[in-house]
């Protein structure tokens, strides 16, 4: 599977973005990407953040407040987008793309290659490999994901001298670092 997840401040300008592939059940941490899926990753992580506001200021399902982790809100061909939101308004967004046999999309199925072969129909697979963004131990592994970067998060912008308000970009190597390790270890 490939990824992306990255960080957009309260005006939506975004912060920190980072590709990588799964490093669990043998795969090697180098997103698949096609360049034509990277030249849409923007605007499908955009498009999305309609519904993260509808979620975020609708109306509250727990006692009085929305809840930071929003799982799985948005879907866009092949691509599933899961979301978690700071206390700050921060967005932390990320579009995972299973792999063609995941989505059952293999060559014997539909005959045609690329990562957005088939759309919706082709999700509707009989074969049992089918790649579900609502399982259980895939919110889990994202949640922890996500809990993981937030940690990080907070320390990084605990530095005086980063001010997310203004849009300040995240450069720093060791952020990138615990988000790697934070793949790593649950994706």
């Amino acid at each position: 599977m490939s990824y992306t997840f990255t960080i957009l401040s309260p005006t939506d300008t975004p912060l920190f973005t980072h590709s990588f592939g799964t490093s669990r059940s043998g795969g090697d941490g180098i997103p698949r990407f096609t360049s034509s899926e990277r030249a849409l990753i923007p605007f499908i992580l955009h498009s999305a953040l309609d519904i993260v506001e509808d979620v975020q200021w609708g109306p509250s399902t727990s006692a009085g407040s929305a809840p930071m982790y929003l799982k799985h809100i948005d879907k866009y061909q092949n691509n599933f987008i899961s979301c978690w939101i700071t206390g700050g308004n921060v967005r932390f967004l990320l579009l995972t793309r299973p792999r063609d046999e995941a989505l059952g999309l293999g060559p014997s199925s539909s005959g045609q290659k690329g990562s957005l072969a088939g759309g919706r129909a082709g999700l509707q697979s009989s074969s049992g490999m089918l790649y579900s963004p609502t399982n259980a131990a895939t919110e889990e592994a994202v949640k922890n994901f996500f809990q993981d970067v937030y940690e990080s998060w907070l320390k990084t912008i605990m530095n005086p001298f980063f001010n997310v308000g203004k849009g300040d970009v995240v450069k720093s190597p060791v952020f990138r670092a615990r988000v790697a390790a934070a793949a790593k270890k649950y994706l």
